[in-house]
């Protein structure tokens, strides 16, 4: 089986660099690990759009950065395109390929297609809600919720001592609530606590009590896991199944998560993993998931439920029940 997945645009707002690898072993993208672990039984290609690029990751895997879709052809023909993201550039490519077997993921408000291309196979989401809608809008397109899984060569167990009670790990953006100020707020002030991410000056001056590492690439994140007692996702409720909640999982670390969030519940939060919460109960459920973190065992349940194998092998029964 050839597969092609459509990974999206070169970065524009951050060096390309952050992203270019040489081995597929070196590479943190999980969309990459994941397609790189869906072709192991054929030949697979990902492509960006937006720059220009070729590396061999194996004999049977290439990743492509290409100017543009619309004058590029290439002699790959794939029996299945999995497009991550919806991007109307993606469209040129997928009615070049009629044949194959199309399958769509947006996360986040391009949950589904829209004002595009649209004549896929499978669409994939992540929560039971999003199926829902999915279903009533294209009944005649088979759909399923999609297990994220981790780039493993990164997001894996490391010893550590513990030093922190509480780790953070995201971005600040206005535009975006991934939960700083509700989580910084809340949190008693005799916790020790670490957020992993770029977070403007005034925002770091409001929580004195709290250690900001700035930016720091992915593969530094693991470490960090292993310092703390329990992670804590706080986000809106704009992300869909946010990767830091298997991130936190593969790395063996309990997660307290908000109910705010656009993810399937069920399949993550559970009493080997965490504790799922909401805003009232926040900080009475922080303290008792930091009080008995050590009864958890989340990567034991990440490696039995959430694998790139076991995502990679859900998928590809999907394709071949077509």
């Amino acid at each position: 089986m050839k597969i092609l997945f459509l990974r999206g645009q070169v970065p524009q707002d951050r060096d390309p660099r952050q992203i270019m690898y040489d081995k597929i072993e070196n590479n943190c993208d999980m969309w990459t690990q994941l397609a790189y672990t869906l072709s192991k039984q054929g030949q697979g290609e990902l492509w960006y759009w937006n720059g220009k690029r070729k590396v061999r990751y194996a004999d049977n895997f290439i990743e492509r950065w290409i100017p543009n879709f619309k004058i590029a052809k290439h002699d790959f023909q794939p029996d299945v395109i999995f497009t991550r993201g919806g991007f109307k550039d993606y469209d040129v490519v997928l009615k070049r390929h009629p044949k194959s077997f199309k399958i769509y993921y947006g996360a986040g408000k391009r949950f589904f297609p829209k004002k595009m291309y649209s004549d896929y196979n499978l669409i994939l989401v992540d929560t039971k809600a999003q199926l829902e809608r999915v279903r009533q809008m294209f009944p005649t397109v088979k759909s399923d919720l999609i297990i994220k899984p981790v780039a493993e060569n990164i997001f894996k167990t490391v010893v550590a001592e513990k030093k922190y009670d509480i780790i953070l790990v995201g971005n600040y953006n206005p535009r975006v609530d991934k939960g700083h100020d509700f989580a910084f707020q809340r949190i008693p002030k005799n916790y020790k606590v670490l957020c992993a991410g770029i977070v403007p000056k005034k925002i770091r001056q409001k929580y004195p009590n709290v250690d900001f590492t700035g930016w720091l690439p992915r593969n530094k994140l693991p470490k960090l896991y292993a310092k703390s007692k329990v992670a804590i996702v706080c986000c809106g409720t704009i992300d869909s199944c946010p990767r830091v909640i298997p991130e936190a999982i593969a790395c063996d670390c309990p997660i307290l998560v908000l109910d705010r969030i656009n993810f399937s519940h069920e399949r993550y939060i559970n009493e080997q993993t965490g504790i799922l919460t909401n805003e009232n109960n926040f900080a009475k459920d922080l303290i008792r998931i930091i009080g008995e973190y050590g009864k958890f065992s989340p990567h034991e349940y990440y490696i039995k439920n959430l694998s790139l194998e076991i995502s990679s092998k859900r998928i590809l029964k999907l394709v071949k029940e077509k």
